[in-house]
């Protein structure tokens, strides 16, 4: 009995690795291309410099557009939009439903745990650095504390990677990337983040959407 789970156990896996493989080379280079670039871009400030002074620096630079443009793009990481793409789905494709509801699942628990339990009470811009020294939105309700990581990055990457994987091989999945990323660059540019906590909010969001997509889809979407 032993012996057949085991066996059992270790064929489910190489067809769930050979599931995320599939899905992996669904998504086209550039897109590899264009996170990559985000990627080491990040790896690179955030190594080199300390996070109170590049945020500082970082928020020098506003505009009437983009205090506009990112004050409600923000809301593109909202938890809200799982329940809004369960209930979308569940008409257009009820097994991408559950996709959904699983990536939302894991993005609260694992959220939950990293800002509440392992890196609770960490101060975000403006628990550190002070209103007084910061560039603020008006209308822009700020938080103080738990801060690593963010969120709504988690949330964004997670709902746009999965949109990538649906609409394999398709240029929208330009259009998926580049609205992750501005929900992710939105919370540093309202000061609710550090850059380290879009950055590492970006990766935990990447990998919760290729996981909840190898759970349920073997087949070839869009």
């Amino acid at each position: 009995m032993n012996y057949s789970r085991a066996v059992f156990s270790s064929v489910r896996l190489k067809k769930q690795k050979h599931i995320l493989g599939d899905l992996f080379l669904s998504v086209k280079k550039q897109v590899f291309f264009i996170y990559g670039v985000f990627f080491l871009s990040s790896f690179f400030l955030v190594s080199l410099f300390n996070k109170l002074s590049l945020h500082l620096y970082i928020n020098k630079f506003h505009t009437p557009f983009f205090d506009f443009f990112f004050k409600y793009t923000t809301h593109l990481g909202d938890g809200i939009m799982f329940g809004v793409l369960v209930l979308l789905f569940f008409f257009i494709n009820k097994r991408m439903s559950l996709v959904f509801l699983t990536s939302g699942v894991l993005t609260l628990v694992i959220t939950h745990f990293f800002k509440k339990i392992i890196f609770k009470g960490v101060p975000r811009p403006v628990g550190a650095l002070g209103e007084e020294s910061l560039y603020l939105i008006k209308g822009v309700k700020m938080a103080y504390w738990n801060s690593f990581p963010s969120g709504h990055t988690i949330t964004a990457f997670a709902i746009f990677t999965i949109l990538c994987l649906y609409f394999r091989k398709s240029g929208l999945q330009y259009l998926w990337l580049g609205l992750a990323l501005i929900a992710g660059m939105s919370r540093v540019y309202l000061s609710q983040h550090f850059w380290i906590d879009i950055f590492v909010g970006s990766i935990v969001g990447i990998l919760i959407g290729f996981v909840s997509m190898g759970l349920f889809c073997s087949k070839k979407a869009n």
